[in-house]
């Protein structure tokens, strides 16, 4: 009877001292189907997919999983309690949010660039004496200046489903000039994008830094992405992600 009853408590006692709490499972948002960050959906490829498995190597306590949501949806959902995390926005693109959201220091540096065909170049971004051109755009994107033309009706707009696709709409024509991050442009012309085709103007339209979104609810999520942001720029692990995508010139400086 001794004997069965210190064997039991040997068992409860190796279940106790194994036995660890489980993750706290966060949603890796974004709605940038885009290279290089999504380059393939259905194949869970692109850098917001290896930004995942960076953060769980940085964590015991959180999973990480990316996922794609259109911006519409992610509207609607950040109107709710939110537990996740959105990637790779600035707090302009979410001004209505601010009293209930809040904003990493940047992870990542970026700039969105004018680009137009090489035959046809559009070398003036001063918007006032681009009116009657075509801009072409992203679904769901907000672009600085552009919209308020377009609302003043001294532009057009026409909308491509995502980022990857605009350089394709300028080649055949459908528009005069479109705006693409100089990380995409970067990536695609890495992958054999002929930059000869393409006139890019030297100076940014705007100057991007992504960061992370999340609730204020959340202090201690806040509090671990700050602190792996703070140690990115030295660590080899992210230098080799930003090296395969490309973009190098991304990296922020500590």
């Amino acid at each position: 009877m001794w004997v069965r009853f210190c064997t039991v408590l040997l068992s409860l006692s190796v279940f106790t001292t194994s036995y660890a709490a489980p993750k706290q499972q966060v949603l890796l948002l974004t709605y940038h189907l885009k290279a290089p960050y999504v380059i393939d959906w259905a194949e869970q490829r692109g850098l917001y997919f290896d930004l995942a498995v960076y953060l769980n190597h940085k964590t015991d306590k959180y999973q990480f999983t990316t996922e794609l949501m259109p911006r519409k949806r992610l509207d609607a959902l950040l109107a709710e309690p939110f537990t996740d995390v959105v990637a790779g926005v600035q707090p302009g693109w979410f001004k209505p949010l601010a009293d209930k959201m809040v904003f990493t220091a940047p992870f990542l540096h970026d700039q969105d660039m004018f680009v137009s065909d090489a035959r046809k170049p559009v070398r003036d971004q001063d918007l006032a004496r681009l009116t009657g051109k075509t801009f072409i755009g992203s679904q769901g994107y907000k672009y600085k200046g552009i919209d308020e033309a377009v609302a003043a009706g001294t532009l057009e707009r026409v909308d491509t489903l995502q980022e990857d696709y605009v350089l394709d709409m300028l080649r055949l024509g459908r528009g005069d000039f479109t705006i693409i991050s100089s990380s995409t442009l970067s990536y695609k012309f890495s992958q054999g994008e002929q930059a000869r085709h393409f006139y890019v103007a030297t100076t940014p339209h705007d100057v991007i830094q992504r960061r992370f979104m999340l609730s204020k609810t959340d202090p201690q999520l806040y509090q671990f992405l700050q602190q792996v942001i703070r140690q990115m720029p030295v660590d080899q692990e992210w230098q080799f992600l930003l090296a395969k995508y490309q973009i190098q010139q991304a990296i922020v400086n500590p």
